[in-house]
């Protein structure tokens, strides 16, 4: 547990901030502390290095602000200071060991040049005033007496030789500070830099790199060039970046090779296997290459050819995989999509496809009449009706670069995005994955998320291929079903939400020996229900830009719910969320950059995005090339989702960078959510989409709509050093109304799972310095609201939420 410095805002222009340096220990119980030290300038070096110069201290106050900017993802940096000269050291003088008189506080300007940014340093250590850079972002020394500014890393100098004589120098850390760095003065005007710690809060690892990290930004800007501006600072030490060379050459070739044709080799290698075990009908191998072999000839005649988007809705079937594979071998690519999604939505995918036949069956078919101009109902009687054909292959015009599928998801304008996957990028992810997991001709995945998105794409095509059975449950509503159908089906492989993982229970599904979970973090009592059951339990981690998944962890323990493991089929680099061009250290915070064969083509039509196809880099970052200046240029995306590297190349995740959520593994753009919940507000009132959930441990996680209602009498100006206060909106009747009328409109243009199920009345907007809403804190505040009104939630709002648990 961190025990940051409280300084006070009366001295300071900026808001209150948080810096945090996050724990890394695994062992919170962990008493004590350790240090590690390095020599920062050699003694008798020429550089003037006397440790009371307010240059070198100043110089070493910029190497720590921009170390922390790489461990900690904060607007604002804090740090406490003890000094050797000017105001600050008259202060700590007043101070015991332990404790400090001052705290640095700043935001970095990324555009400045290092120079300017150490003088800046300097002018503030030496009158106690604020500073401004070009930009207008301010250094201020601040009073450490109050809660306003929170920090557990500082700064301290120690200036005694007696102390380095006698070794007692580094007994000079903050006993109550998480991470110390102390610069002490040796002989001949050398420094020597120790970085002493909690063993409670950072492990050696941790501790390794932030040293490395310092004292190579130290090295840098000590001597910088009069050009050399912040964000050109190289943040990534030579050490870490041999590491992660070793880290990201694991990099899979691309496999040239269709999906249908994997899977038609499997039907031909074994016909009388059962290749589809569903709740409607088992079917073979052989069955399944027959009818959709007739199928894929049909829809050729119907003028399906390579890049021909075909429609795809159906309800958990055997005739949904039929068609879909029948899709594949006529050339064209397949969109799965759900009856219950709304007509703008189900119009928008339409137009934008330009797709002009949809497969389905009698249960959707009138609903689709007046929409498509060639709908087409599948029933087993008309399949076996359709002639039987000898031209193989089907579709000889086919090639691996080919689309094979195209994903909708959340987009924020309103506009879902279209992704379009290729046959080359799938084959490749699935064969890396199946290996990886040992998957092969005794597996058996039960197909448990709904068609329509990503992780169905996995559960029929890696069976298939890979000569195992896909089980097809019939329609389930509750846990105890899914746990049915899993006896029923003998299904032994199945990928979950953790949501719906925590409510299954083991004991009910003896023969289930591989559970794949993602789309969330894992919450410990998870790990722990599952560990002493013989079921493998794999971390899964990956999006829909992406085939299959980015990377996996299969050793979990209860203390690593959020590590995602290593890189499968491709490499994940860590670089700079500001930035794509800076690579950060091991151990740093910062956004996950996915490189490899399985990531997808692109958006169907980025024009009407704007924005979307910026995820995909559109040159090569220049360390991407120094690291591996062999491999070839290869097509990389910026994922959004934060991360840290661990000194033994597994990745934790930490969370989105932006308004991208995650609920059921389902993604969900908050902005989308709140332009459409918008149309419902006035122009002074407000709306903020988050997702709260995992309370001390347990997932059950909420879309959650915070709202600010101008005209509602609990409504007022914001209050200086306060919160907003929160209210249940469900609980006003005149609210209620007006959050039912913002539900039927949201649930009238997406999907039913982007419907907030939680519904918080804010007596005023927090906003940060920049008058931007403060998302950040209004999570925090969101999730101890939310842990008090779990409890108390209304039966719709329960009931809603647990049908989205279980698709329908």
């Amino acid at each position: 547990m961190a025990n940051p410095i409280d300084t006070d805002h009366s001295s300071s222009r900026h808001d209150r901030s948080t810096c945090l340096f996050p724990s890394s220990s695994t062992d919170e119980a962990a008493e004590g502390r350790r240090w590690i030290e390095s020599e920062l300038i050699s003694a008798g070096d020429s550089i003037a290095t006397d440790v009371t110069s307010r240059a070198i201290a100043a110089t070493i106050q910029a190497a720590w602000a921009l170390t922390l900017q790489c461990f900690i993802v904060a607007d604002v940096l804090c740090f406490g200071y003890s000094g050797p000269s000017g105001a600050s050291a008259d202060a700590a003088d007043k101070h015991d060991a332990g404790t400090f008189a001052t705290l640095y506080v700043m935001k970095l300007d990324r555009s400045e040049p290092v120079r300017s940014f150490i003088q800046r340093l300097q002018q503030t250590h030496q009158s106690s005033l604020t500073t401004t850079g070009p930009a207008g972002f301010e250094i201020t020394l601040v009073e450490a007496d109050t809660d306003q500014h929170k920090s557990n890393t500082a700064i301290s100098f120690n200036v005694g030789e007696e102390e380095v004589r006698n070794g007692t120098a580094t007994r000079f850390a903050h006993q109550e500070i998480d991470l110390s760095v102390i610069i002490t003065k040796l002989p001949d005007n050398g420094l020597r830099v120790q970085l002493d710690y909690k063993l409670s809060h950072t492990d050696e690892g941790m501790a390794a790199s932030v040293l490395r990290t310092f004292q190579h930004i130290f090295n840098q800007i000590l001597t910088a060039p009069a050009t050399l501006l912040i964000h050109n600072v190289n943040l990534c030490p030579s050490w870490d970046r041999q590491h992660i060379q070793k880290f990201t050459s694991n990099v899979s070739p691309v496999k040239r090779e269709c999906l249908h044709d994997l899977i038609v080799d499997t039907c031909k290698q074994r016909p009388d296997q059962i290749a589809i075990r569903s709740w409607d009908g088992d079917m073979t191998y052989g069955e399944l290459d027959d009818l959709s072999s007739r199928l894929a000839s049909h829809l050729v005649q119907l003028g399906v050819r390579p890049e021909t988007f075909v429609l795809s809705c159906f309800e958990k079937s055997t005739w949904a995989i039929v068609a879909r594979l029948a899709i594949l071998r006529a050339g064209g690519a397949y969109i799965s999509i759900h009856a219950s999604n709304p007509p703008i939505y189900l119009e928008s995918v339409i137009n934008r496809t330009k797709t002009s036949i949809l497969l389905t069956d009698s249960h959707f078919v009138n609903q689709f009449r007046n929409t498509v101009p060639t709908v087409v109902e599948l029933s087993p009687e008309w399949l076996r009706s359709l002639p039987a054909t000898t031209k193989f292959p089907i579709c000889p015009d086919i090639q691996p670069d080919n689309a094979c599928l195209v994903l909708f998801t959340s987009g924020s304008t309103g506009t879902p995005k279209g992704i379009v996957q290729i046959h080359s990028s799938y084959v490749t992810a699935i064969q890396d994955y199946s290996r990886n997991l040992k998957l092969g001709a005794h597996t058996r995945f039960l197909q448990f998320d709904d068609y329509a998105f990503d992780i169905s794409n996995l559960e029929f095509l890696v069976p298939l291929i890979i000569g195992g059975t896909a089980c097809v449950p019939a329609p389930m509503r509750t846990v105890e079903d899914l746990a049915s159908q899993i006896r029923i089906l003998d299904a032994n492989t199945i990928f979950l939400t953790p949501t719906v993982a925590i409510r299954l229970n083991p004991s009910d599904v003896p023969g289930l020996k591989l559970m794949c979970v993602g789309g969330e973090p894992l919450p410990k009592d998870l790990v722990r229900k599952w560990a002493s059951h013989d079921t493998h339990l794999v971390n899964q981690y990956g999006m829909g830009e992406v085939a299959i998944c980015c990377a996996y962890n299969d050793a979990i323990a209860p203390n690593t719910g959020a590590v995602i493991g290593r890189p499968s089929c491709g490499a994940i680099w860590l670089v700079d969320p500001a930035s794509p061009e800076s690579l950060l250290p091991i151990g740093a915070v910062g956004e996950l950059i996915i490189e490899g064969p399985h990531l997808s083509r692109g958006y169907i039509d980025t024009t009407a995005l704007h924005r979307s196809e910026a995820g995909f880099l559109k040159l090569v970052p220049a360390w991407r090339r120094d690291i591996h200046p062999h491999r070839a240029p290869a097509r990389m995306y910026r994922s959004g989702d934060l991360g840290r590297l661990a000194a033994d190349g597994r990745i934790t995740y930490l969370g989105r960078k932006d308004t991208i959520l995650k609920i059921d593994g389902c993604r969900v753009d908050a902005l989308e959510v709140e332009h459409q919940a918008r149309q419902f507000l006035g122009a002074a009132d407000a709306v903020v989409v988050d997702l709260l959930g995992i309370i001390n441990g347990k997932a059950d996680p909420s879309l959650t709509a915070f709202l600010y209602l101008d005209a509602h009498p609990a409504s007022c100006a914001p209050v200086p050093r306060a919160a907003p206060l929160l209210a249940d909106a469900l609980e006003d009747a005149g609210v209620r109304a007006k959050v039912e009328e913002m539900q039927r409109g949201i649930a009238a243009a997406l999907p039913r799972y982007m419907v907030p199920t939680t519904w918080v009345l804010m007596s005023w907007v927090p906003r940060t310095a920049s008058k931007k809403i403060d998302r950040k804190r209004i999570h925090v505040l969101g999730q101890g609201f939310y842990a008090g009104v779990l409890e108390e939630r209304t039966k719709d709002i329960e009931y809603s939420q647990r049908m989205r648990v279980l698709p329908m």
